[in-house]
Formats: structure tokens, C-alpha cells, sequence
């Protein structure tokens, strides 16, 4: 599979869907739980409960996409999203809703745990970091305009029609995705499909430390953006009053932030190695954790303070994302499609867990959810330095591919 733009533009449209799905949703946190008769702590669930679903089924998807090639997942995937789009659509309850929510969760991980590993299939470490941050880049533009969609969609309708579009935009990926993107696992490549083998498979990606300690790495971090994004909404609209229009843009901060981080590790990495600028981005996510840190003992940060601290957090992920998954691949053979299943699993599993105990915890202060991301920042950092130390004891040479 060539990169080129048409592919690269579709590929980022595909790994955009999951984002959509979460950002465009969150202006509407208030309104559904006011059309619905719930709290917020019961909408903020339908986030912890599709990020679930959505880590669970990514581990099923992989040795799938492994054994039967990549293009018949993604389809299968965009079908499956789309009816529970659907379900969203024309959910009177909240009951409903969570079960569109957990539908959507289920085709999105086919999706989303199948394209990194069409990426890899034929590049080296550093060429893929430096394909995924040119498709993370497109992607980037999903959050960065989801809240703000999100908004404005509200304004003129009601949150049934967030689903709408959702449904519309996965009709026109998946056409695009049929004419543009071939399959790039050859049948000369395919692994066996079985239950047994596919144990052994993950059995021996998470006894090896280089694979698991990456991945860990990376879920750590993804936990912290995900309490952010879980508990956002609540901090900014609730406690500081910003209007839900107002409250896209400042959201959108963060993900300029991030698309600044993938842009520099697109030009760059290539030039200094993914190792190097993995190790920089490290370095301002520990500096930010201590001063979110910080903040937490403050009685009401500035606005601004605490929305600086939060795009220094989110920013990184432009260069972990793709760094952490790039390092556990190298370590992994042929087993990309397992590998992106296993680190989905596991990054989404604390994602979904960091929101559920965002909502116990919750207190009516912005102290939840800076405590924990505080705590993903410090454990992603300690995790790093720990495979580091591996990395220096084993080091390992890569063969180039085209």
C-alpha cells in the first residue's frame, strides 16, 4: 500500500470515527442528562461503558484482522458502528442509548485496532511513527472540530442528530475505504484462527517486557487524556459557566496542542529517531504532572492555569501515541494485528476505568480529575524509564523495509 494523500486522508478518516464519536458527544452531556431524567455521573457512564466495549472487542478484532486480512475486519467494523449510530438515533431512554453506545464500541474497535496494524505491515519502527503521525495528523482534525460540531449541532437541533451525522460520515468512509485501500497483509502471511492460538499469541506478547512495558506506557497516558475528556464538560461548563459553543474551542486548544507534537514527530523522526523524541515528550509530560499536581491545591486555579496545564498533558499523545505502539511492534514479529489488539485492550480498558473512577470520586471540584491524571502522567513516566533500562540491556536491530 502506497501512501499517498487519498490514502492517508481516508486512513485518518477511519481512526477519526472513534474520536467523533467521543468529542462531538460531549456538549451534550448536560442536555441528555436533562432530556433523560439522569445525572451527569450516568451520562459520563455511557463514555466509561462505549470506551469498555470498545478495549474488550479490540482483542478479539486482532488475531481476526491476522488470520482473514485487514479490509473484511474494517467493513465488518464500519456495518456494526453505523447500526449502533442508529440505535443512538432513536434511543428515547437512557437505557437505549447505552446500548447504541455499546454497539457503536463494538464495530468502532474493528476499525480502529485494524488500521495501525495496515500501516505496519510493511514498514520499519520509525518509517510507521512517521506514517502514523501524517494519519494521526488527519485524525487530529476529528476532535479538534467534534466538540465544535458537537455544539452547533445541538444549537440547531437536539443530540439525536449528533448520531445522525456519525451514521453519515461512516457511509462515506466506508466508500472511500472500498475504492481506495487495498489489502496489505498477504495470504502467504495470514496466521491460523484459533481459540488456542491465539492465546499462545498474547500469551507471549505480554511476557515480553519490551511489548508490554510500551503498551503500559502508552495506557497510562491515554488513561489521563481519557479522565480529561470524561470530565471536561463538568469542569469547564459547570464550575467555571463557559457556554457549550465556547467550550468546543477551548477543548480544541488541546488538540492543537497535540497536532503540533504529531506535526514536529512527522518532519522529525525519520532524522533523530522515534527513541529520542519519545524521551523529550516525556520529559514535559512528568514537568506538567507535577504542576497539575500543583494545582490541585489551589481552592480555584485561574481558568487559563488550568487549561495550559491540560494542553502540556493531551499535547504529548501526538508523539507517544505512535511512539509506544511503534516500540511494542518492532519487539513483536509479524503479530502487528495482536499487538494493536492487546495495547487497544489494555490503553481503552484504563481509559474506561480512569472515567468510572472519575464518577466515584466525584466531589463537585476540578480535584478528581487532576488527581488523576496526575497519577497516568507519573506512572507513564516510571513505566518508560523502566523499558529503557531493558532497552539498553537488549538493544535491538531493526531491518529496513519498504
Amino acid at each position: 500500500m502506497q501512501l499517498t494523500l487519498p490514502v492517508i486522508l481516508v486512513l485518518g478518516l477511519l481512526s477519526g470515527l472513534t474520536p467523533l464519536a467521543i468529542d462531538a458527544y460531549l456538549p451534550s452531556f448536560p442536555s441528555v442528562a436533562e432530556d433523560l431524567g439522569q445525572d451527569i455521573a450516568h451520562i459520563q457512564l455511557t463514555l466509561s461503558m462505549y470506551l469498555l466495549f470498545f478495549a474488550v472487542f479490540q482483542i478479539l478484532y486482532g488475531p481476526i484482522s491476522d488470520a482473514v486480512g485487514r479490509r473484511k475486519v474494517i467493513f465488518v467494523g464500519l456495518i456494526i458502528f453505523m447500526m449502533g449510530s442508529l440505535v443512538c438515533v432513536l434511543a428515547p431512554t437512557y437505557e437505549l442509548l447505552l446500548t447504541g453506545r455499546i454497539i457503536q464500541a463494538i464495530g468502532g474497535a474493528g476499525v480502529a485496532v485494524t488500521v495501525p496494524a495496515m500501516v505496519k505491515d510493511n514498514l520499519t519502527t520509525n518509517q510507521f511513527a512517521k506514517a502514523m503521525s501524517m494519519i494521526m495528523l488527519v485524525m487530529a482534525l476529528a476532535p479538534l472540530v467534534a466538540p465544535i460540531l458537537g455544539g452547533a449541532i445541538l444549537v440547531a437541533f437536539d443530540w439525536h442528530a449528533i448520531f445522525v451525522f456519525l451514521m453519515i460520515l461512516t457511509m462515506i468512509a466506508m466508500f472511500l475505504f472500498h475504492k481506495l485501500i487495498p489489502e496489505t497483509l498477504p495470504t502467504d502471511k495470514l496466521s491460523p484462527l484459533s481459540f488456542r492460538h491465539s492465546l499462545t499469541n498474547y500469551y507471549k506478547l505480554i511476557r515480553n517486557p519490551f511489548v508490554l512495558g510500551y503498551i503500559l506506557a502508552g495506557a497510562f497516558h491515554f488513561a489521563g487524556l481519557m479522565c480529561f475528556v470524561t470530565g471536561a464538560s463538568f469542569v469547564y461548563i459547570k464550575l467555571y459557566g463557559i457556554d457549550e459553543g465556547v467550550f468546543g474551542f477551548l477543548f480544541g486548544l488541546n488538540v492543537i496542542t497535540m497536532m503540533a507534537a504529531t506535526t514536529i514527530n512527522g518532519r522529525y523522526v525519520e532524522k533523530v529517531g522515534i527513541d529520542r523524541l519519545m524521551r523529550y515528550a516525556m520529559y514535559i509530560l512528568v514537568a506538567d504532572a507535577l504542576y497539575l499536581g500543583a494545582l490541585c491545591f489551589m481552592t480555584e486555579p485561574p481558568l487559563p492555569a488550568l487549561i495550559i496545564g491540560c494542553m502540556l498533558f493531551t499535547g504529548p499523545i501526538g508523539i507517544l501515541g505512535s511512539g509506544t505502539m511503534g516500540g511494542a511492534m518492532r519487539r513483536a514479529g509479524s503479530l502487528n494485528g495482536s499487538v494493536a489488539a492487546l495495547a487497544g485492550t489494555i490503553r481503552f480498558s484504563a481509559g474506561a476505568l480512569s472515567g468510572v473512577v472519575l464518577s466515584t470520586l466525584h466531589n463537585g471540584t476540578f480535584v478528581p480529575m487532576l488527581s488523576i491524571m496526575v497519577a497516568c502522567g507519573l506512572c507513564t513516566y516510571i513505566i518508560y524509564q523502566i523499558v529503557q533500562r531493558f532497552e539498553v540491556l537488549s538493544p535491538f536491530s531493526e531491518p529496513n523495509q519498504t
